[in-house]
């Protein structure tokens, strides 16, 4: 057994599915089905079954995962420990940014990072908030920003700020929106967000108590999409306060003035890994950031 084969199971498991694995892993699928192939002679035990949802874990290999995780975590600490050695942090941190790069102070995240860690890049990547989240837990980013309306349970997580949510629609919409309530704002046509979105729990929970049911008629996970559609007239949604601003000082929306909704913005890093050298350049460099702010 190596510890790369380790590697495979987790990340097969984590993925069900051989070609994301092989993605991820940056090999063929041949060498992945390999690698699988070989643990499971090795120990003669079956470690999955191909379903047409993908590759689920047997019951035997539900509870090897759990142990090869632990291996896994092992490993990191070890290599934590040893670069601690070089004096210099050194690597590749892998942030995870789920809206506006200037909205995040990733300008100023970056600034810093280099003056405190010059040996320390930055692969930043965009993504929504669901993927960001599952992503970090998985263990493919080493931390990213993200909404929630509570503390995460998959991942760690430090709250940097409630989030303040406008009610906006196209300006022309003005005298529609002016004394709407709720329950007038729900009878005109929304632009939604998917429901893995923090948003969208939110508002469920915002229409619900109400009694209220929402016409949803479209439904988008981009921040950009959502701007473009109430620009064009082809609804409401809810987007942060200085979006909003900005699109008002254009005279492209109107914000309802009846009211706000707030999400959390969190910035998460793997579970355990704390005291990781390079999780711990983030968190610390994140912090500095939003208390100066």
């Amino acid at each position: 057994m190596e510890l790369y084969q380790i590697k495979t199971f987790v990340v097969v498991a984590e993925e069900g599915n051989m070609t994301r694995a092989a993605k991820r892993l940056h090999a063929s699928q041949s060498t992945i089905s390999l690698h699988i192939k070989s643990l499971e002679e090795e120990f003669d035990v079956r470690l999955f079954l191909r379903t047409p949802k993908g590759m689920q874990p047997t019951p035997e290999g539900k509870q090897l995962l759990e142990k090869a995780r632990d291996i896994l975590d092992s490993v990191e600490k070890f290599e934590s420990e040893a670069q601690t050695f070089k004096g210099e942090l050194s690597g590749v941190a892998r942030l995870g940014l789920q809206t506006s790069p200037v909205y995040l102070r990733t300008p100023q995240l970056i600034k810093l990072i280099k003056q405190e860690f010059p040996g320390l890049s930055v692969r930043l990547v965009q993504m929504p908030t669901w993927t960001i989240r599952s992503d970090i837990a998985a263990r493919k980013l080493d931390g990213g920003f993200f909404y929630s309306n509570c503390p995460p349970d998959e991942v760690d997580g430090i709250l940097l700020e409630n989030t303040l949510l406008h009610v906006v629609g196209p300006a022309s919409w003005k005298d529609q929106m002016e004394d709407a309530s709720w329950e007038d704002l729900s009878k005109l046509d929304w632009i939604w967000t998917p429901e893995e979105c923090s948003f969208n729990v939110k508002l469920e929970e915002t229409f619900s108590s109400r009694d209220l049911e929402v016409s949803k008629s479209m439904i988008a996970d981009s921040e950009d999409t959502h701007n473009a559609l109430v620009k064009s007239g082809n609804g409401i949604t809810v987007m942060r306060a200085d979006e909003a601003a900005e699109g008002v000082e254009k005279g492209e929306f109107y914000i309802w003035p009846g009211g706000h909704i707030e999400v959390g913005l969190y910035f998460g890093f793997p579970r355990k890994r704390e005291n990781d050298p390079v999780v711990r350049a983030l968190l610390d460099c994140v912090e500095k950031v939003w208390e100066k702010a």
